[in-house]
This record gives C-alpha cells, structure tokens and sequence, in this order.
C-alpha cells in the first residue's frame, strides 16, 4: 500500500476530532512497518518535535495535558509533567520562553535577546509544541480551537490598539473598528481543534492602559522580547535624531526626555537600567548632547515599588533622585499623542519627532519615548472566550455546591470569574470553576488555571514570576503523584523580592514570618540595599536562569560589558 493512502487512512481512526476545522488527531498506536513509515505513522501532529515521543504513545497509557502559553506558568508546567504520565503539549502564539527578570536589561543593551530565551522545542524535553493561539475551549467535547500563528508578524509585541478594538492579542493589527494598519489576508492562520485529557490555562496577561487617550497607539509597554527591541531601538533613534542639524534646541530637548509610566519592580529597573545606558555609554558616543538626556519616572501612587517595605521604597527615591532620575509620584497621565506641546491637531503619527504627555499636574510635557508598565488585563481568550458556557460538561466535574434544586443541565454556565479583574477563579488546587445565575458552583477535575490570569479564592499570591513558578512546579508535582484530590491546597512561599535601582545598587526584601511581628523587628533586618544587594541581585538570576547555556552568556555578558561597555548598536 502506498505510503501516502497509509498515513490518510491512519488519520481516520478513532480519536480524531470530527470538526469543521481541521483536526489533531490522538496519537495511533504505531505499525509494523519500515522505521521511515513507522515514524510518519506514528505522528499525528504537523508540528511535533522530531526528537520526542511524548504525543506518539496511546492514551490509553498516557493522558494528553495541553498546554496554553509558554510564559513562566506553561514553560514550567511542561517540563515538570512526568514523561512517563503524561504527553505534555504546548500551544502558544510564541516558540519561546523568556526570563523576564532580565527583560530589562536587553532593553539597555546589557545583554542580548537570545541570552534570556530559551526554545519551547528541546531535544532535552519529552514536549510536544504546537505555534498557535487558543481562541476557544469546548469544555464537554474537551477540545480547543486555535489558530495558527507561524507567519503572523508581531506575536512578540503588545498589541497597538485598545483592548474594546481588537480581536486578538497577537500582533499589532486591530480589529475592523480603527485598525492602525489593514490586516494582510495572509496573516489569517488555519483554524484547528486540539483535544485534551487535562487542560492548563497559563496565557498570562497584556498592558492595561485605564482607558487613557493615545496610550495603547502611541505608548510602547514591556512584556514581551518585541517590546524590548522596540524600546532600546527608539533610545538610539531618539540620539540620532538629536544630532540632526535640523533639529531645534527645543526638539533635542523633548526627544531625550524618556518617559516610563508605572513606578513597581518593571518600571523601575528599566528606568534605573535606561539610566546607566545612557549616562554612561551613550554621553560617551554623544558628548555634544551633554546635559540634555532627562529620565522621568511616573506613576499615580506617592512613592515607587509600592510592594516594598516603607524605608526600601524611600532609600530606592532618595537613591534615584540622586543619580539624576526625575521621579513623579502622585502624578495622573491624561493623555499621549504625537507632536510637541502646543501643537495644534491633526497629531499625526511621526517618530522623526517627539511625542506630547499630558498629565494633571504638569499639563504637557514633550518627550522622546513613553514606555508603559503599569496595568494588567486580561486576554481576550479569558476575558470574552471563556465566559459562557455551551454545554455543561457533567463528566468533568469533581464536586458541586448546589443552592438550587434545578438540575444542572437547566441552568446556565459560566466561568467563574472574579468580578473586578475578570481573571478566573480557581479553588485552592488551582482548578477552574463553574458558575449559574443560580449561585451553584461546579469544580472542574480536568481544567486548571496558573499565574495571573487566575485569582485563587483561599488567598491570592501576588501577580509575580515567582509565584507563577511555584503554582505551576506546585501543580505539576501534584498530578505526577495522582494525589491533588487529597492534597493540601497550594500555599505562596515568598523567596524574598529584588529590584535594580541603578549605578551598581539594588534592594533585596527579605521575606519575614508576620506570625511575630516584635520578634522579626528585634534581629532581621527589612532587606539588604546598595551594592551587597546588587551582588545577591546578580547571583539569583543567573543561578534562576534556565539552562547552563544562558547561565554562562548571561555571566560571560555582564563581564564584557565592564571591561568593553555595552552594546550601542540601533537594529
């Protein structure tokens, strides 16, 4: 039988997901033919990695957990899941995970991009990947319906329309209502279903803007590796067009003023690291510009890295202030648009010139650049997908509290949400809820929800890297041992927090038991600051950096960097 007819025929055997959309199918039990024919036969994914078995074997043997996201949730998840158990499948608009710690620094030039990535596709990691974003998920056929995302360009970027405008994350195209620019045809990916034994939602979150006018068009934000490239592309622009012989006295002024909005650990280090950049490395290239680049660091709140004990946050102002950086507390952004203060409209898009920030107390103010690191939202998979539900999936459900004597399939569902935020409500095992008008709640057994696009209702973590990475090492070890259902619910252990603040100085928040407050007061200290912290600050991201690959660049990097500068190149 012809090779071709073999693989068609493998492809209609039951598993496959009958569909309009074009199915993956489960995974068939290999045939006794030829090594060639037997390794084709044995996938079913287009996109499965060569090296892995992990979706080759039947599910009779392994249960089949999809993935969504490869952030700090899904990346960790993946690679926890015991090969032997499981066949863990990523899908995500990205092929990539990234360290963000170190996010801030590529911005600056202190290392490159590809020192804090590290592939989804592995030969070391038994995962199967699949490049494409989830846009719905039918809990009683237990599938997901993706698109893919393989030759969409700017899935590493925030998107550059306002969340009510545009009908995915990925990209900077928006929707039919205002698009910024007409979305080429060919960019629509092909439409899949994609079926699951268990499910793991860890599609994280994008930039909140509150509404504010011009933000979401014209601001750049810092949650992906296209952010970072777009931010420290823009600081070199801003230098370049500085030392034009056409611009004005007035114009140099405004182009080298770099705005950062959100004053929490983001938006510090970058503006702390932006400050080494360019005080050190860029004045050096620039001499004629002396005394003209100005850093300003806003945000609502009265002082920055809120989270933070009282005496770090004012030893990280009085520091900050000292090294030149503008800080603007209690300071409410009005508005962003395109042109220097005073300009009378249209406001026309032109990066050869500056841009306007308008605030309450200061009125406008011209400046080169606005990054925005304040605010999370929810994507639109969680926040408009995963509302209502279409058929109650009864075989799902691990307990109901009923206060209603209807039965389940006369009520309607949905995802149980918390109201302010509209991230998804999970119970203490990080499992995802259901919800009637009704007020009866149905616990999911099969979906799970980890990082910030989920609260947990026995107490929240804060919305950090770090407690992403417990829930999703806490979940994966969980499901390896079969015990969730008798398990203690997970519990945030707080490892401690770091920030950069700039010229070789850093905090460390030591964590403390508040079980004692008097006795923590009489022999720990609040944290570490200065150079001691910048040091520890070094040592846990290197050491918390994925493979030895990025562990010795990151290091190796650092070290040219003292003894050559950063890098200054603009690309």
């Amino acid at each position: 039988m012809p090779l071709r007819l073999r693989a068609m025929r493998a492809m209609t055997r039951p598993g496959v997901v009958s569909s309009q959309h074009a199915p993956l199918c489960r995974s068939p039990k290999p045939h006794n033919s030829g090594p060639t024919e037997r390794k084709i036969l044995e996938r079913c994914f287009a996109t499965q990695v060569e090296h892995s078995d992990a979706g080759n074997q039947s599910d009779h043997q392994k249960e089949r957990v999809v993935i969504l996201g490869s952030g700090w949730g899904g990346y960790t998840m993946s690679r926890r899941l015991s090969p032997k158990n499981f066949s863990p499948i990523i899908v995500s608009p990205r092929s990539y995970f990234v360290f963000t710690p170190l996010l801030t620094d590529t911005a600056s030039g202190s290392l490159d991009f590809s020192n804090i990535v590290e592939p989804v596709r592995d030969p070391g990691a038994k995962v199967d990947f699949i490049q494409a974003a989830a846009r719905s998920v039918d809990l009683k056929k237990k599938t997901i319906l993706c698109e893919a995302t393989v030759v969409k360009s700017g899935v590493t970027e925030s998107p550059r329309t306002h969340e009510d405008e545009r009908e995915t994350e990925e990209g900077p195209e928006a929707s039919n209502k205002q698009p910024i620019q007409s979305r080429r045809l060919w960019e629509k990916g092909e439409t899949f279903e994609v079926p699951y034994d268990k499910l793991v939602i860890a599609v994280g979150t994008v930039s909140r803007t509150f509404g504010t006018p011009g933000v979401r068009q014209n601001a750049m934000f810092f949650k992906d590796i296209g952010d970072a490239k777009r931010v420290k592309r823009r600081v070199r622009e801003c230098f370049e067009l500085a030392v034009l012989p056409t611009t004005t006295t007035d114009m140099k002024k405004w182009l080298l003023h770099f705005a950062i909005v959100g004053a929490g650990p983001t938006g510090t280090e970058l503006t702390a690291s932006l400050r080494d950049f360019i005080y050190k490395d860029m004045i050096a290239l620039y001499p004629g510009l002396q005394g003209l680049p100005k850093l300003s660091l806003y945000d609502v709140a009265p002082k920055v890295l809120s989270t933070f004990d009282e005496s770090l946050s004012r030893y990280a102002m009085k520091t900050m202030r000292s090294e030149g950086i503008d800080i603007k507390t209690s300071h409410h952004v009005k508005g962003l648009r395109w042109g220097p203060p005073g300009a009378l409209p249209p406001y026309e898009m032109d990066p050869k010139r500056c841009l306007t920030l308008t605030t309450e107390e200061e009125g406008e103010v011209g400046v080169g650049m606005c990054v925005w690191t304040t605010g999370n939202a929810m994507t639109k998979l969680v926040s408009q997908s995963l509302n209502e539900v279409n058929e109650f999936p009864e075989k799902s459900v691990f307990k109901m509290d009923r206060s209603s004597g209807a039965t389940s399939a006369e009520q309607s569902w949905g995802f149980k949400k918390v109201p302010k935020t509209g991230a998804l409500l999970v119970d203490g095992h990080l499992r995802v809820q259901l919800q009637n008008d009704a007020g009866d709640t149905a616990v999911l057994n099969d979906v799970f929800a980890l990082g910030d696009n989920c609260m947990i209702e026995t107490g929240a973590p804060p919305a950090t890297a770090q407690a992403t990475f417990q829930e999703a090492k806490w979940l994966a070890s969980h499901l390896n041992k079969d015990d969730l259902t008798h398990t203690s619910p997970f519990s945030f252990r707080n490892m401690g927090t770091l920030a950069y603040i700039g010229s070789e100085k850093a905090l460390m928040q030591i964590p403390h038991d508040m079980h004692d407050v008097n006795k923590r007061k009489s022999y720990l200290p609040e944290g570490i600051t200065g150079r001691m912290a910048r040091l520890v600050w070094n040592a846990a991201y290197i050491t918390m950096s994925i493979s030895w690959r990025n562990k010795i660049r990151v290091a190796f990097r650092w070290t040219l960097n003292r003894l050559f500068g950063r890098d200054v190149s603009r690309f």
